[in-house]
């Protein structure tokens, strides 16, 4: 097996940094998850939702299949990890510097990718080069990105206090506050916006996203805004198809709607194992485009409820009314979106009381 990647590791990149709880099996079965926790990694036991100057609610992540705590993981740290875990594989080629600059179909089918050292013929191609990627495009498999645009302006914060084990998601108009602990007392802190709201970043992207996340979670008054501050979107890109002629889209590759549901590395990390399975069945490319609907739909269907909410500050209201009276309607919504189960859990009468907060 060869692996190609142009970046030199380690790197850093804007991203929520949560891994979900549903994202633990495979990563354990990659023999990562104890380097992770041992890392330095804090667990994660649920999400707080809120609004500005209000008391938050609380939902915790649902248990299954003796899963429960998520990880904040750093990113700086987590691909590094992955980076060397590829170079001492014995039966991977790791090649980092080395940019996959196109694909096409060669002689009998195979596929070929041109990369800066030199061309390589594949029996089986994934492709995982991000939200953006540049082989999708190549292939004409990109479909987005779709309206209304959502952008992200992310940093990380030095807190010398315990730490805090809630991923916390603050609504305010036109964007919400996304933090989740990492390694090193530090907590990832990202704007999530709608492109009305982005000039404000336009020649000041590190004072205006240092004002607005302080003003909503004044607790970051106290806290050291650590390292350089990234912006990265729009966001909801699709592909026309995740597999054909041998080539699988993998991870934000293969489509992503919106970070606020956090499933991103999970989501990876599923979608990774998935391939490898599909590749030892008779069709490989029918296998995993099944596979990933499967994976994919529902949780995409959540973060599309999610985003309904955000653009409706009332909405946001009655959810947390409805939290407080029925707890555990949004923990089986957050069972949903990791594909513990499908919708059918939630019944109308929930969905009426998450929807009018009565």
């Amino acid at each position: 097996m060869i692996v190609v990647d142009k970046q030199v590791f380690p790197r850093d990149k804007p991203c929520g940094e949560g891994l979900m709880p549903s994202g633990r099996p495979p990563l354990r079965e990659l023999g990562l998850e104890d380097d992770v926790v041992s890392g330095g990694a804090p667990p994660l036991t649920g999400v707080q939702l809120g609004l500005p100057e209000q008391p938050p609610v609380e939902v915790r992540f649902p248990e299954h299949g003796g899963e429960q705590a998520g990880l904040g993981i750093r990113r700086l740290d987590f691909d590094a990890r992955l980076a060397d875990a590829l170079s001492h594989h014995s039966q991977i080629q790791f090649c980092p510097q080395t940019e996959a600059r196109d694909v096409r179909i060669g002689t009998e089918g195979v596929p070929v990718v041109v990369t800066s050292a030199g061309e390589v013929r594949a029996r089986f191609l994934a492709v995982a080069d991000g939200l953006r990627s540049t082989l999708r495009h190549r292939l004409r498999w990109t479909v987005g990105p779709r309206p209304p645009h959502r952008y992200g302006v992310v940093g990380h914060w030095r807190m010398e206090a315990p730490v805090d084990p809630w991923v916390r998601i603050t609504f305010d108009r036109g964007l919400e506050l996304y933090e989740g602990p990492v390694a090193g007392n530090q907590r990832m802190v990202a704007l999530l916006c709608y492109q009305e709201r982005m000039p404000e970043f336009s020649g000041r992207l590190d004072s205006r996203y240092r004002e607005i996340a302080q003003s909503l979670r004044p607790g970051l008054r106290n806290a050291e805004l650590v390292g350089s501050v990234s912006a990265v979107g729009p966001f909801s890109y699709r592909a026309s198809t995740v597999a054909r002629h041998r080539i699988f889209l993998v991870g934000d590759a293969a489509g992503f709607s919106d970070p606020i549901t956090g499933e991103g590395i999970a989501a990876a990390l599923k979608q990774a194992r998935a391939f490898a399975a599909a590749l030892d069945r008779p069709q490989p490319e029918r296998e995993y485009r099944g596979a990933h609907r499967r994976l994919t739909t529902d949780p995409c269907r959540v973060a599309s409820l999610l985003l309904r909410l955000s653009r409706t500050p009332a909405l946001v209201e009655r959810g947390i009314r409805s939290q407080q009276r029925a707890p555990h309607t949004l923990v089986t919504l957050l069972g949903v979106g990791f594909g513990y189960w499908g919708f059918n859990r939630i019944t109308p009468r929930e969905w009426v009381r998450l929807f009018t907060g009565r």
